[in-house]
């Protein structure tokens, strides 16, 4: 995404040292010498930031900054200020500016400035882009007939198999990292879907919040083992600085995959805040997609039911309800509610430790697409091939099978129950 500049002030030579200082930075640079001929160029262009002096002939730079921010309350607003201008509180507070830059300015102050709050605007412009999409997807959905299925091209079906099936692969990645990782990515995965359906983010929203969720935790893969379930008040500030940067890196990771830019996106705003006090961007409100917003209550949830420190359901809820319009947008913390005590009842198919009766032992020949592993599947030598709470499918069982025929499984046998029903 291009950014354009736009630069207002009625000296040349102060336009002129702004453009040399930014003009090499890739940026569109517009000029101004008045408020009015700003506001022609906002009437024609799409302006990321302006910079604009506080004293301008006719309409001065408070009166235009106003009327900037009622037409254009996205664009990043910057006001050059001289040491006199300082004095003047009263016009200084109705600019609302993002930043003050006082002449003289540094240059390698004032890049950095612009920089920053490009890329702020970039993003929050992308995260709105991407909820409104999700908006618009889940009221179109609501009205298809109930044959579209039938009418979707066998080719269309084949690509979306294919990226499921690309997805799965990361998240494999993630088992042989560390099952822990892997099995809390899955039952996130598992709740953020059914909240976001619970909401009426269906159909292509539901698969693109629940990929997200499948995959928020990638960033994690290379991260020493012992720091990802040590409490955070326990980290020292290198290890926190370094888990701070995980969602950076989830995103990195998926940004080259077209089909997964969107679920990077989402998967980047897993740890901002409703208030503001999150990390990597510090997004706060509407700022944060809903589908982040989402996953986030999902992994508090799961991380105090299923972590260190194992709480009861009523336990965590009265943690979220805590949170509620600081940590978690208060509409899905409700949805979140309301939808929990269905949730606790699903709960049960990813427990881990089950040994009811359900639990039957089959031979490695036996293994059918569904089922889902009470222990982890190994070969005779110990080699961990798949990790107990495992979904099998057919591509996963065709690959130990013929693994099998290589270094065979242990007892070329292992213990299974049923995949519960959606």
């Amino acid at each position: 995404m291009e950014n354009t500049v736009l630069l207002v002030d009625d000296e040349r030579n102060i336009l002129d040292s702004l453009d040399k200082a930014l003009g090499n930075e890739g940026y569109g640079i517009l000029k101004a010498g008045s408020g009015a001929e700003a506001i022609r160029h906002l009437m024609r262009n799409r302006v990321s930031l302006v910079i604009s002096d506080l004293r301008l002939p006719g309409m001065d730079g408070a009166e235009f900054l106003a009327k900037l921010k009622e037409a254009h309350p996205d664009t990043v607003r910057f006001v050059l200020v001289g040491h006199e201008d300082l004095k003047d509180a009263v016009a200084l507070k109705k600019c609302e500016a993002a930043r003050y830059i006082i002449k003289p300015w540094n240059d390698d102050e004032l890049k950095g400035a612009v920089k920053e709050a490009l890329e702020r605007f970039n993003l929050v412009a992308e995260n709105r882009k991407l909820s409104e999409t999700v908006k618009k997807q889940g009221l179109a959905l609501k009205d298809l007939s109930a044959n579209l299925e039938k009418k979707v091209d066998e080719k269309t079906r084949k690509i979306k198999e294919n990226f499921f099936a690309f997805v799965k692969i990361f998240s494999n990645m993630m088992e042989l990292y560390d099952h822990n990782v892997g099995g809390r990515s899955r039952r996130v995965a598992a709740m953020a879907r059914k909240l976001s359906a619970k909401m009426g983010f269906d159909g292509s929203d539901g698969e693109l919040i629940e990929t997200a969720a499948l995959l928020h935790n990638i960033g994690l893969i290379g991260l020493p083992r012992e720091m990802i379930d040590r409490d955070e008040d326990l980290l020292t500030a290198d290890e926190r600085e370094l888990l701070m940067h995980f969602p950076k890196v989830s995103q990195d990771l998926l940004s080259s995959v077209d089909t997964l830019r969107q679920a990077g996106i989402i998967i980047r705003g897993c740890m901002e805040r409703f208030d503001g006090k999150g990390w990597p961007d510090g997004l706060k409100g509407e700022e944060i997609h809903i589908g982040s917003q989402i996953i986030a209550i999902s992994a508090f949830y799961d991380r105090f039911r299923h972590g260190a420190k194992r709480l009861t359901p009523r336990e965590v809820l009265i943690k979220i309800m805590e949170e509620r319009g600081r940590a978690f947008d208060p509409a899905v913390a409700d949805a979140f509610f309301g939808f929990l005590g269905e949730w606790i009842e699903e709960e049960r198919a990813f427990a881990s430790d089950s040994d009811g009766p359900e639990v039957a032992r089959f031979h490695i020949t036996g293994i059918r697409a569904g089922m889902v592993l009470a222990e982890n599947l190994t070969s005779a030598k110990g080699r961990l091939l798949v990790t107990k709470g495992t979904v099998m499918t057919e591509a996963l069982i065709e690959r130990v099978m013929k693994f099998h025929q290589i270094e065979p499984v242990a007892d070329c046998a292992c213990i299974i129950r049923a995949a519960a029903r959606a």
